[in-house]
């Protein structure tokens, strides 16, 4: 294990050596907004939050933006099983884990702009649904953060912050490339900025031949926004995005399928009404998500096709709404309700297979949070009522203390209560159904340090965490019945650290590092996480890369678990031919080595994209 920690380490300065920008460099010292609701400096947040900015978003060229989370946010990891794209349903990747908590089933949420997002029948987020081209940055909370957004931010939230317009006039970027395995790539973005009026709107497609048989994927997606300043207090902004998928799954090496496929269109629109006069500032927000997904589980060779499409349509109503202010010095006080309305039906055959039939439950919260700073000292205390018509009522605590004893060091402590309600499917749907379930529960309890070195040009940080989960639902025997009951119990604990360090203004490195000791085994969460990238440019030319390391990657659970150790090594090439006008390359698994992140999925060999980036 030594030898290949080691030979990541030292391929990824190899790439840093002749690496990219000599722009601002996205650190750890940047403010946030995730875990407070308004911004803040990163160092006075208890919990600690990743910021993953533009500069990482861009020089990945990917259309999916969980890959480059994955790499810049420690205890991240997604499964993959392909070239590009996840899909839904059996065999589907996608499945996103933070410190042990699987996304898949509803213990890590994603946001966008501070809107909950997942499939609301199954409860699980949509990774297909989420493009690199609509995020400005990505500020992942790391522990419970169910206080602010209430269910499924148990193990942590991942709030996807949208591009918006910052200058005058009109912008256009475009980006299209191409390569291995039939893929290719289009991503427009344009943007508009007028005294008080401010549009933009992007623009993205994706499509792969697939490394496997039956392995294509394509997307199409994009997103309008528009943002009106009525006076100088108050702020109007609307905004409608789409995304429409179509993937196929080609099953396992052992047992390859046939008509696997998944069609996928998700949608969200809103309309929000800011203001900030100073000491005070809010935010009320009306959203509005769907979805509908047609499903062919496929079949093997020889087996016949299956009779009927799987279809299920999904929706999430919301309102959320937020106010701060500062009574006295040092002091932030955020007041906030949260609504929501959610449901959908899913079937095959509608006569006799209906699993949901338009099922509609609704939740109602209010919550307090106070912020306060005596000289090097911040603390932290927020309080959640949470009222769900299934399960009832939900109180949720949280604390923290954040501290400076001197201008470049930070100290920090927080406990947080997460919980995760049951989904429709849990509650309602096949035999395993139980409508008594009540919320599955943890205790998040975290330790930080922080220190900017050098002036700040290297920031370390650095993390320790216990979380303790029960009332965890699994399927249990009752009466000779299998069914749906809160039984289970977990103890994750582990450690983190993040540094980047600006060597000079042409070149940067940036790394990664997380440990999970798991009490009880999952899938899709790596005991070993590592990632050391780095930046570097010269007059027209530029590079960047990095590796990472997988260690003791659990495919599967079970007396003799099968796991997974690999390092992938990345690297991307640009010039600039004229301003804005660049042409680049970029490699992935340079190594060449096999891999899987899902039993029976092997990961594609050497992939290499070309092509240009034009900006107007």
């Amino acid at each position: 294990m030594k030898r290949i920690i080691l030979s990541a380490i030292l391929m990824a300065f190899a790439s840093g050596l002749y690496a990219n920008p000599a722009e601002k460099n996205d650190t750890l010292s940047t403010s946030v907004v995730t875990g407070t609701r308004v911004s803040m400096l990163r160092d006075q947040v208890p919990a600690p939050v990743s910021v993953v900015g533009s500069q990482a978003i861009v020089n990945s060229d990917e259309n999916a933006l969980m890959p480059v989370l994955m790499e810049q946010v420690p205890g991240l990891f997604v499964t993959s099983r392909g070239v590009t794209g996840y899909g839904v349903s059996g065999g589907s990747a996608g499945a996103i884990s933070l410190r042990g908590f699987g996304a898949g089933a509803g213990r890590v949420l994603i946001l966008i702009d501070g809107h909950p997002q997942f499939e609301s029948i199954y409860g699980h987020p949509v990774a297909d649904e989420y493009l690199a081209a609509n995020a400005e940055k990505v500020e992942v909370s790391r522990g419970a953060a169910s206080v602010l957004y209430g269910s499924n931010a148990m193990g942590g939230a991942i709030n996807i912050l949208t591009k918006q317009p910052v200058s005058d006039g009109n912008k256009l970027s475009l980006k299209l490339l191409g390569g291995s395995y039939g893929t290719y790539r289009g991503q427009v973005y344009d943007s508009y900025k007028s005294g008080r009026f401010s549009a933009s709107a992007t623009f993205n497609y994706d499509h792969t031949d697939g490394h496997r048989a039956n392995s294509a994927f394509s997307s199409l997606g994009g997103m309008l926004g528009a943002a009106y300043q009525l006076s100088p207090v108050w702020k109007a902004k609307a905004r409608l995005s789409f995304v429409d998928a179509d993937s196929q799954n080609p099953g396992t090496v052992a047992s390859p399928m046939l008509d696997g496929t998944a069609r996928i269109l998700r949608g969200m629109g809103g309309v929000s009404l800011e203001n900030n006069c100073g000491k005070s500032s809010g935010t009320v927000d009306l959203y509005y998500n769907w979805g509908h997904h047609i499903i062919n589980d496929g079949h093997l060779e020889g087996a016949p096709a299956q009779p009927f499409l799987f279809h299920g349509t999904d929706y999430t109503a919301g309102l959320t709404a937020y106010q701060t202010a500062s009574f006295f010095d040092g002091n932030k006080l955020t007041a906030g309700v949260d609504l929501l309305f959610y449901g959908g039906n899913a079937y095959r055959n509608p006569e006799t297979e209906i699993y949901a039939d338009h099922k509609k439950l609704s939740e109602q919260a209010v919550y307090l949070l106070d912020t306060h700073t005596l000289g090097s000292v911040t603390l932290s205390a927020g309080l959640r009522m949470d009222r769900h018509e299934a399960y009832g009522i939900e109180w949720l605590p949280q604390f923290g203390l954040s501290w400076m004893p001197g201008s470049a060091t930070t100290l920090k402590a927080s406990v947080s209560k997460g919980f995760r309600m049951p989904n429709m499917r849990e509650l309602y749907m096949y035999a395993v159904a139980n409508e008594a379930l009540l919320p599955e529960k943890a205790w998040s309890y975290d330790l930080t340090a922080g220190h900017h070195f050098l002036d700040g040009a290297l920031n370390v940080e650095a993390s320790v965490f216990n979380t303790v989960g029960s009332n965890i639902i699994e399927v249990n025997i009752v009466d000779g019945k299998r069914q749906n009951r809160n039984v289970g119990q977990f103890a994750n604990t582990g450690a983190e650290l993040s540094a980047d360090w600006k060597l000079s203004g042409a070149m940067s490195l940036n790394a990664n590092y997380s440990f999970l000791h798991m009490e009880k085994i999952y899938t899709g969460a790596p005991v070993h996480k590592a990632w050391i990238g780095a930046d570097w440019k010269a007059g027209k030319f530029s590079l960047n890369g990095g590796a990472m390391y997988i260690g003791d990657l659990f495919l599967t659970t079970g007396e003799t678990p099968r796991k997974q150790s690999y390092v992938d090594v990345k690297l991307r090439a640009a010039y600039r031919l004229t301003d804005g006008l660049s042409l680049f390359v970029r490699g992935a698994n340079l190594l060449n080595r096999k891999f899987e992140t899902m039993d029976g999925f092997p990961e594609p060999g050497i992939t290499i994209l070309g092509g240009i980036s034009w900006d107007i």
